[in-house]
């Protein structure tokens, strides 16, 4: 799959950047894994927290408050805002609740939203996640890479 993604933008002579909560960085790692990747991979931040969502990716703090920082709201607003802090063509998220706990009372345990944001549009996709914390992060990678690559191809 990353052969694909890699090969496709490179291709393409397209670029992405992410912003990852609940992946922490996982995503990036993956994207990062072949020689050359720097052709294509313009960044990435790691926005766990609210505070980090609102200074660096400068979401508004009442939208998170008003949505929920794990939200289709917010996931679009962080590829939409990745994708201008790097300059880059496509910008794509990850936010979700790995558990084993909650951080809020507007998401729930197994919670994720990805967005793709590409040419000012951007799709968001919703997965429930039902294993522990490993296998939640794990599985958020797998099918974020799944919707690039899909997506790609669009």
């Amino acid at each position: 799959m990353i052969k694909t993604i890699f090969d496709v933008l490179n291709s393409k002579k397209l670029t992405i950047s992410v912003a990852e909560s609940i992946t922490g960085g996982a995503l990036s790692k993956k994207l990062i894994s072949l020689a050359g990747s720097s052709s294509f991979f313009k960044g990435s931040v790691v926005t766990y927290s609210d505070e980090s969502k609102i200074e660096i990716l400068k979401i508004e703090k009442e939208k998170i408050r008003k949505h929920s920082a794990v939200s289709q709201q917010i996931a679009g607003l962080m590829a939409s805002n990745v994708k201008n802090l790097f300059k880059s063509d496509i910008g794509f998220s990850t936010t979700g609740n790995a558990g084993p706990g909650l951080n809020d009372e507007k998401s729930n345990l197994g919670e994720l939203y990805i967005s793709f944001h590409f040419k000012n549009k951007t799709k968001t996709k919703f997965f429930k996640l039902e294993g522990n914390r490993d296998a939640n992060i794990n599985k958020a990678v797998k099918v974020s890479l799944e919707f690039i690559s899909e997506n790609l191809d669009k």
